[in-house]
């Protein structure tokens, strides 16, 4: 018996839940039958006792302790609960044949039945879990409701329950599943800054952000097998307007642990104080030194509402609004003693109410923003991670917001008793500047983030801050299923994301989508969230990407628009369940995003041109208004998609931020240039500053190119626009046959917005003899009888071909009179050397770009010795070809990280040859996770940093090695330069030459 048949065409299994259940599991088992229906059409019966199945199949749902018929199963010998029993959430799934069942007696109850599963959980949590394992074995999404993800229809159902567990069966079962412990003990997310998206719709669809609301979100939760939440709280009391106890009351019932955030001790939602504060006074100060008696009365209000139900109670206090509790002026000392006075008055109210059970009450402490000073305390006083009070209290500490953590416990930290935990950020409200309107989360970044958290003895409790929830279905999928399976997904899980996203695929779409579309779907996904991550939507301006410099927003605009044809493509071939998936989890998120990039883009285009009077300015201006007009076209459309179900989600303000906030954001502005009057003619080298008007006593000089010495170099443009309203014809001679262009004639005027390309290569393979030069000349006769010209000059070299590369990398990479620099990515070294299996690894889809490389395991700190002996220091090294000997730069592309101790600077060492290693440090001696340091706002919002040192060289080959060092330390690529080159400005740094 492979297969268990649930439906086989006529008829479908019974459900049993015995009255004795927990109700949790009776609500639980109503949406499971619902599952059930919607792939097979046929509605399964909810019974609460083997004598009233219709059925010759049932599913049997049950937990231990509070089950006569799990009893009974154990009791004659038939399914052993041993594997599950004294475990936290753990179920076991068993398929029971007529023998089994005879043996067991039901026959003697019902002889109908033929066949059962029983689903078997450790507590009311395994049960539920066991179910909703059910129901994806039946193909039903998590995502069924959130991310529309509507099973397939089968007339026939059967699942395959997967394992073999000998120690759950009894010779006479044929299948059984024993699931795992989950990995982090509590896991969830938390609803914010949810207004006016998620705020909006939670109003119009359910009335309020009420019981009926919180039933959905609790059900995610659940299917996604985690066990704890944070409610909504910007305008949100959680407790009050369920109606009023109804939304804690019901998170008890279906087993979802309830907390409050960072800033909400003892079960107040943030607004309660305010709008209650005439009930315990007339102050409505919140401040424990003036207003003492008041607030402790009003959470021990709190406490005594909520304390029926499953909690992790949050203690401290902050100030209103997530500020500072005390002025600036107030001292370190000043601060933790006034948040000591608060926990020692809410542990008198937690003792005074929860009596014995006191002892076995979680308690976390959030160590977020200025808690983190009080946390470590300072040379005036200890801090609170020290205090006896908190020993038994969960510590939550805090990524920087933008997901990047911060400060992790040392190895002998790891000892407290209360565990830690990470509250983690997929979107935020604050500086330096907000992003919360659409997914910008990278799934290996959250991966590299997590692992480290992880394996830093972070594993008591992971929370996400999901925005709006709407948007995020992706990220969090990946997040929830690393919480809940360490094992399978950390670690181990190293370049295995892409594996992931495409089961993640599977899941959602089933078997609707060819094997193109599914590669076409990863490339929308892991294309979107690419760029999103490089730059927020929110934080996008004309200025990012370097309109000029290595052709960056070329670069940039190429992949874009790339990826958006692919999604649209895509649209365009699904049709009915398998768009409407799309549209909900994927196509919205990507088209809208990337749309705003290319619109942008061009924005750029346009000021660079406009601002020397190209009249080809004008070209970009229809296609940034149409993309503004898509912009909002795409919010209308997913508004309006599936009948408005998700109207309001994407009605946040998401582009153009002047400030932290949406207070000044506004769309891309383009200017129009009006033509001069006079012939005038411009011509420049695409990637170049430097353009020309035409030969002039005061300007004889020629534009130069030097693109042709790098070997990546395949073709030169030459734009030859014009400034006036005077057409002209121009012709391009080049000296010798080294070089040749596609149209050596043609004509420029502004009835075609006064451009022509010119595309130059090489006619001749280009040679390592060295490089050389190439004269050439633009002659320009204009329509009204004037004329002039640009001389050209090309710097040529060795030829880029398929073997270049590798040959380079080992042989080295060149520096010469016109090779000023040379960018190398760092997972193209010559040697990666291990110290006993330790060492960097590539991480694939890591980097702003592509790949790059962090030392393995994510917590090793190496010192340098005190004799220099790098021995047993893991390096990665590389091959460099210098003309001449002498100091160079060398530049290093970071991805953007955090110390993770406080007062580190995720130092790393680098040598040259035989010479003394050079420690570098990725941050500086007064770094700060706050907006008030420069350095950590310009990395979270570029997502990397860049670091620069010199270095001596050596004529010829020249070895350089990358030392691993503090952990955190994760490397893009680098550049070496000639001190006397200043490399041009850009967002991403220059291409790999190699």
């Amino acid at each position: 018996m492979d297969k268990f048949v649930i439906c086989d065409g006529k008829e479908i299994a019974d459900i049993v839940i015995e009255d004795s259940a927990f109700e949790g599991v009776k609500e639980i088992g109503k949406t499971v039958a619902e599952d059930i229906s919607l792939v097979t059409g046929q509605n399964p019966r909810l019974v609460n006792k083997c004598a009233d199945v219709s059925s010759s199949t049932v599913i049997f749902c049950a937990t231990i302790g509070k089950s006569n018929y799990l009893r009974a199963l154990e009791l004659t010998g038939i399914i052993n609960l041993s594997p599950i029993k004294n475990k936290r959430e753990v179920f076991l799934m068993a398929s029971l044949d007529e023998d089994a069942l005879r043996e067991a007696g039901v026959d003697k109850v019902n002889d109908k039945v033929k066949r059962a599963i029983v689903i078997a959980g450790s507590d009311k949590r395994g049960t539920i879990y066991g179910m909703f394992h059910l129901s994806e074995l039946c193909g039903v999404s998590p995502l069924v409701y959130f991310g529309d993800a509507i099973p397939e229809k089968k007339d026939v159902l059967q699942i395959d329950i997967c394992e073999e567990d000998n120690s759950v069966l009894n010779g006479i079962s044929t299948r059984a599943y024993v699931s795992k412990e989950p990995s982090v003990y509590y896991r969830g997310f938390f609803i914010n800054d949810e207004w006016p998206a998620f705020g909006n719709w939670a109003t119009e669809k359910f009335g309020g952000v009420n019981a009926k609301c919180y039933r959905k979100i609790f059900e995610l939760l659940l299917r996604m097998k985690g066990n704890y939440m944070w409610p909504a709280m910007w305008n949100s009391n959680f407790s009050e307007e369920g109606p009023g106890i109804e939304n804690a009351r019901l998170a008890d019932e279906l087993g979802v642990i309830m907390g409050t955030s960072h800033h909400e001790p003892l079960f107040r939602a943030g607004n309660e104080w305010q709008q209650q504060y005439k009930n315990y006074g007339e102050d409505n100060s919140w401040s424990f030194l003036s207003n003492e008696k008041a607030i402790t009365k009003f959470w021990e209000d709190g406490v005594k509402r909520n304390k029926e139900f499953e909690s992790v109670v949050t203690i401290g206090m902050r100030g209103e609004a997530d500020s500072k509790l005390l002025p600036e002026d107030a001292t370190m000392k000043d601060n933790i003693e006034v948040v000591k006075k608060a926990i020692i008055a809410q542990d008198k109210i937690l003792k005074d109410q929860y009596k014995e059970d006191y002892d076995n009450l979680p308690r976390m402490l959030a160590i977020y923003k200025e808690v983190e000073d009080y946390y470590y305390g300072d040379e005036t006083c200890q801090g609170l991670k020290d205090w006896d009070e908190l020993e038994n209290a969960i510590f939550l500490l805090s990524d920087d917001n933008h997901g990047n953590l911060r400060n992790l416990p040392t190895e002998a930290e790891r000892e407290h008793a209360g565990g830690y935990g990470m509250y983690y950020h997929f979107d935020y409200h604050g500086a330096p500047i907000s992003y919360e309107w659409t997914n910008c989360n990278r799934l290996t970044k959250t991966w590299e983030q997590m692992t480290t958290a992880y394996e830093a003895g972070v594993r008591k409790m992971w929370i996400v801050n999901v925005g709006d929830l709407k948007e995020m279905e992706y990220p969090l999928s990946f997040f929830m299923d690393l919480a809940y399976d360490y094992e399978a997904y950390g670690l181990n899980g190293l370049n295995k994301t892409t594996s992931y996203v495409y089961s993640w695929i599977d899941k959602q779409f089933g078997g609707r989508l060819s094997d193109s579309q599914k590669k076409d779907m990863y490339r929308v996904l892991e294309g979107y969230t690419r760029f999103n991550a490089l730059r927020t939507p929110e934080t996008m301006n004309e200025l990012i990407y370097h309109p000029v410099h290595f052709r960056e927003s070329e670069r940039i605009l190429s992949e874009v628009r790339d990826i958006l044809d692919t999604a649209d493509r895509l649209k365009a071939e699904l049709n009915g369940e398998a768009f409407l998936i799309y549209e909900s989890m994927v196509y919205y998120a990507a088209a809208a995003s990337l749309n705003l990039i290319i619109a942008w883009i061009l924005t750029g285009f346009n000021h660079e041109l406009a601002k020397r009077g190209a009249v080809y300015a004008n070209s970009f201006i229809p296609e940034i208004e149409e993309r503004i007009a898509l912009d909002k076209k795409l919010v209308k459309e997913f508004h309006e998609i599936i009948d408005g179900k998700w109207n309001h989600c994407l009605s946040s303000a998401h582009t153009g931020f002047r400030t932290w906030d949406d207070r000044e954001w506004f769309y891309p502005s383009p200017v129009k240039v009006s033509p001069i009057t006079g012939a005038k003619a411009i011509v420049s080298f695409r990637g170049y500053d430097r353009y020309h008007l035409g030969a002039h006593w005061q300007d004889m000089a020629s534009i130069v190119s030097d693109d042709f010495v790098r070997t990546d170099a395949k073709e030169i443009l030459l734009d030859i626009d014009s400034k006036g309203e005077v057409a002209f014809n121009y012709g391009i001679t080049l000296e010798g046959d080294v070089l040749c262009c596609n149209n050596n004639r043609g004509r420029v005027s502004i009835e075609n917005f006064g451009r022509s390309t010119v595309s130059i290569i090489p006619n001749l393979k280009l040679n390592n003899t060295g490089s050389k030069e190439v004269k050439g000349r633009v002659d320009i006769s204009f329509d009204n009888g004037q004329k002039t010209f640009v001389d050209l000059l090309f710097i040529v070299g060795e030829a880029s071909d398929d073997t270049n590369c590798e040959r380079n990398i080992k042989s080295g990479r060149y520096i010469s009179d016109n090779v000023p620099y040379v960018c190398i990515e760092t997972a193209n070294f010559v040697e990666n050397k291990h110290v006993d299996e330790d060492g960097f690894e590539i991480v694939e889809h890591l980097g702003r770009e592509k790949s790059a490389i962090k030392a393995f395991p994510p917590m090793k700190n190496y010192e340098m010795p005190e004799d220099n002996d790098m021995a047993h220091i893991p390096y990665v090294s590389y091959n460099i070809n210098v003309k001449e000997a002498g100091e160079y730069d060398i530049i290093f592309y970071l991805m953007t990280r955090n110390p993770s101790y406080k007062g580190g600077r995720m130092k790393f060492y680098v040598a040259a040859n035989e010479d003394k290693p050079k420690t570098l440090y990725s941050v500086s001696d007064h770094y700060y996770t706050e907006w008030q340091d420069e350095d950590w706002a310009q990395g979270v919002l570029r997502g990397g940093r860049c670091i620069e040192t010199p270095l001596q060289l050596e004529k010829g080959t020249n070895e350089l090695r990358i030392y691993a060092g503090d952990p955190g330390v994760i490397l893009e690529k680098f550049v070496i330069k000639r001190k006397d080159f200043k490399l041009p400005d850009s967002y991403l740094g220059p291409v790999s030459n190699y």
